[in-house]
């Protein structure tokens, strides 16, 4: 049996103009936002996941369009491994995943 865990971070920087947009004006926006950059989340998220994982879990988020490179590069120096990003629908990169290495899983 796996053990999931899921949320929904705040991801989206703080910049964007989306944030103005008929589609999220009445949202709070610390549940969109974390005020800067929209990463903020991921460096915790990433960091708290680590000593959770077993060798060759993995570690599965969604993220704004422009933030899979940022999002890969916490994942790299956090030592996951098949670090790689998939595209939605639309052609955005939206999903990042990322194993924690093990003998287990051949990682």
């Amino acid at each position: 049996m796996y053990k999931r865990k899921v949320s929904n971070p705040p991801y989206i920087n703080a910049a964007d103009p989306h944030l103005a947009g008929d589609g999220v004006r009445f949202e709070p926006k610390v549940a969109l936002t974390d005020g800067g950059d929209g990463l903020s989340a991921y460096t915790a998220i990433v960091a708290q996941a680590m000593p959770r994982l077993k060798p060759g879990g993995w570690l599965l988020v969604e993220h704004g369009h422009d933030q899979a490179e940022s999002v890969a590069a916490r994942w790299r120096a956090a030592g996951l491994v098949n670090v790689e990003s998939r595209q939605d629908l639309s052609g955005n990169p939206r999903m990042t995943a990322g194993q924690k290495p093990g003998a287990d899983r051949g990682a």
